[in-house]
């Protein structure tokens, strides 16, 4: 796969003309939905927004088509393709849950014609699944049907997947089939995007909050613009956050308003961090628990100045997983120059422990990092990984993030001072700069302070989650079969326990013992499997058997 770093930024069509400047996460996602045919995706990029290229707004779904996505789209058997089979694809292109059942049911058409020509090229099944092959070729059916084609396709999803019992799925698609606003939908559109926010599907939840707020009136409508805005804010969309957020204060609901001043907090933190880097009257953390620092103290070490930017965004996230993460962030940046082997155990937990953001779940309800979150712990892991002396474990793990989430305006600019000090190509931090902002003093500082002493006995623990978790935290379900044979019973439920981030105490609790008990046994634990603090548990118990 090449390298987001071999990327350039700007783009430019094979004309000469330049677009304008576009984040790498956006380059990606573009280049996936429209191929990769250099023109096809200088035209699209060039009728995006400049917001939408920076992104910091929401891209069009589905993208616009122009006329080299046409002609690579309706090449060979899909030029063929009867009005059936165009319906039977924008039905298939517009289904939120990728059940073949339902795309049969909604549909009437038998089994048999999805496995035959033309439609069998351009849809793929398995396990009663479906996928459509060529993103392009759905934009493309989904721009020539009309207004009154697709109403009844939403409308026919809507009766069908009442009928299998996906009524949160089915409200969705009634809501597209009405073409006047629906009062009797939209409370339960805002809290079907309630329930995928706290699922850490952001990217999901805006656009449901965003069609509920098309319906409702009242304190139904003010919800709606408060979750729409916290959902952009948590997909990295910080511009359409501040517009949805400005709305939720002129309809005057005050249950709203003290929620919506957290995530407008969060969103001044993304896009003016300097300024909020010199405000005053708000507590900084301290390594330690000890006292707390005014924000204006500029004798703290970067790595506290750095975790002030943070704090905003943790107060203003919704699902347990991203404000797990984001306290374990703020914690290692505070404990970062002072405590620097402490502050490497905090981030290595927090990195074995997080399931990723993935686009493909929006509707499955698996539960994940929302890309803000993730954008968050992916930079400072980038930025512990460089401090460390290890930059090209470091720019690897910056490339991923970037091509991914979005990474810009986190912790003040960091990832593109990350990007610079790595080596190698400047394509990134410069592809960074020119979407985000320039990085606070703290970040330059941050990442000149490099190699800090750690005991040469004791490798990173953030270099072996790295390595752990590569490919996800699949590998924990065999751990406990491994050390079946070095550890008693209970000393392996006190292992999984601490593993899974219990203190003593809930450990204690938990089994029915004495929090000493606890303590005797974790450290028979450590001596058993060769590790020597919590968080190398952790990592030990979830690296993937040699």
């Amino acid at each position: 796969m090449t390298s987001i770093r071999d990327t350039a930024a700007p783009w430019q069509s094979s004309s000469g003309a330049r677009a304008r400047p576009v984040a790498p996460q956006v380059v990606r996602r573009v280049s996936e939905l429209v191929g990769a045919d250099p023109e096809a995706l200088a035209q699209t990029l060039g009728l995006l927004t400049p917001h939408q290229l920076a992104g910091v707004a929401a891209l069009p779904d589905p993208l616009p088509v122009t006329a080299a996505v046409r002609a690579a789209a309706l090449d060979g058997t899909a030029g063929a393709l009867d009005a059936a089979d165009r319906r039977l694809l924008l039905t298939a292109g517009v289904l939120v849950l990728d059940r073949v059942d339902v795309l049969l049911g909604a549909t009437g058409a038998p089994v048999e014609r999805l496995l035959a020509p033309p439609l069998a090229g351009h849809l793929q099944l398995a396990d009663g699944r479906f996928r459509v092959a060529d993103q392009r070729l759905r934009a493309v059916v989904h721009e020539d049907a009309d207004l009154t084609e697709r109403t009844a396709v939403h409308a026919a999803l809507a009766t069908e997947l009442e009928r299998v019992g996906e009524p949160g799925a089915a409200r969705w698609h009634a809501a597209l089939a009405t073409l006047a606003g629906d009062p009797a939908l939209a409370d339960g559109l805002v809290r079907l995007a309630q329930q995928r926010l706290g699922q850490g599907c952001a990217v999901a939840a805006h656009a449901i909050a965003r069609e509920a707020a098309s319906h409702g009136t009242g304190d139904v409508r003010a919800r709606a613009f408060l979750v729409a805005g916290r959902a952009a804010l948590l997909a990295g969309h910080v511009r359409d956050a501040a517009g949805w957020l400005e709305r939720v204060a002129s309809t005057g609901v005050a249950t709203v308003q003290e929620a919506a001043e957290r995530a407008r907090d969060a969103v001044l933190a993304l896009v003016d961090a300097r300024t909020v880097a010199r405000a005053a009257g708000t507590a900084a953390p301290r390594p330690g628990g000890g006292a707390a620092a005014p924000l204006d103290a500029d004798d703290d070490p970067p790595g506290v100045r750095l975790a002030r930017l943070v704090v905003p965004v943790a107060r203003a996230t919704v699902s347990s997983a991203d404000r797990a993460v984001l306290a374990a962030v703020v914690e290692a940046l505070a404990r970062l120059d002072r405590y620097p082997r402490e502050a490497d155990e905090v981030l290595a937990r927090a990195v074995v422990t997080a399931v990723p953001y993935r686009e493909t779940v929006a509707w499955t309800g698996a539960d994940g990092l929302s890309p803000l979150a993730e954008a968050h712990l992916r930079v400072v892991q980038a930025l512990v990984l460089l401090r460390g002396g290890d930059a090209e474990q470091a720019a690897r793990v910056l490339d991923d993030a970037a091509a991914r989430l979005p990474v810009t305006h986190v912790v003040g600019g960091l990832a593109a001072e990350v990007a610079r000090r790595t080596g190698g190509s400047d394509t990134l931090a410069a592809g960074l700069r020119a979407v985000g902002p320039d990085p606070v003093p703290a970040a330059v500082t941050a990442c000149r302070d490099l190699g800090y002493p750690r005991p040469a006995a004791v490798p990173s623990l953030v270099v072996s989650a790295v390595r752990t978790c590569r490919g996800g935290p699949d590998g924990l379900a065999d751990v406990w079969a491994r050390w079946a044979d070095v550890l008693t019973a209970r000393e392996l439920d006190v292992a999984r326990l601490v593993a899974d981030g219990l203190a003593n105490k809930q450990v204690a609790d938990r089994l029915c013992v004495s929090v000493r008990t606890v303590e005797v046994h974790l450290g028979r634990v450590f001596r058993k499997v060769g590790v020597s603090s919590r968080a190398e548990l952790t990592v030990v118990a979830l690296r993937p058997a040699s």
